[in-house]
């Protein structure tokens, strides 16, 4: 043992006073400056385009390019699978007079664009292309190129309101017109149309091969158009 009373392999009392009184003290810490975020370059700046496409709010009615000739195809496909997601569809429509389309009504363009993928013989939803601008106003560029978004088209009601309606049976029979019966007593035989009743949607004809013209009456959708005008 020390003189002192120590241990021999620690410090004594006064020594660790004296070390204490020795040593410098600590330099306060300085904190470091906040670096400062980068000026915002043109490119850089928000547009006002958000990052999905452009759509409007409420009801809007679209159109779903399909292969022509799959359009009812296509149609009971996304229906089923609307209705088994729960997609926002109001209604879906397709006509054989639009050939490689087929009209849906949602609330949501977006969960529909999502929905038609993986079915079948659809194209997707008809849109177009609208220039991207800063919030100055300006064209985006991007390597030399203007900066495009899509949006959606939006289809007027009117476009497809005639097809909500069933034609009517004699819309294309007139006065004149030779047709053929296809049901009914007198099937197979040609006629003469005589009157056509929109009303009704019935018409008078006579039987072109009888001796004696009798006239008929009956359902526009009896008869089959042979020749327009009356021509033999």
């Amino acid at each position: 043992m020390d003189d002192n009373g120590g241990l021999g392999i620690l410090p004594t009392k006064n020594e660790l006073t004296k070390k204490a009184q020795a040593k410098p003290s600590a330099a306060p810490a300085v904190e470091a400056p906040a670096p400062k975020a980068p000026k915002k370059r043109a490119k850089d700046r928000k547009t006002d385009l958000d990052a999905e496409p452009v759509v409007r709010t409420g009801s809007m009615l679209l159109a779903l390019k399909t292969q022509v000739g799959q359009e009812r195809r296509v149609a009971e496909a996304f229906g089923g699978k609307a209705k088994r997601f729960k997609l926002p569809v109001l209604g879906l429509l397709w006509a054989t007079e639009l050939r490689g389309l087929v009209f849906i009504e949602t609330t949501d363009p977006l969960a529909v664009e999502k929905g038609i993928r993986g079915v079948s013989y659809a194209r997707g939803l008809m849109n177009h292309n609208l220039e991207v601008r800063d919030e100055d106003g300006k064209v985006v560029r991007k390597n030399g190129m203007t900066v495009v978004k899509k949006e959606f088209v939006e289809i007027p009601f009117s476009d497809i309101s005639r097809f909500l309606t069933p034609a009517s049976a004699v819309a294309k029979i007139a006065e004149g017109d030779i047709v053929e019966l296809v049901s009914g007593p007198f099937r197979g035989e040609k006629a003469k149309v005589t009157r056509v009743d929109d009303t009704r949607e019935e018409i008078t004809v006579e039987l072109v091969e009888s001796m004696v013209p009798i006239p008929i009456t009956t359902k526009g959708e009896q008869v089959r158009v042979l020749q327009k005008g009356g021509s033999a």
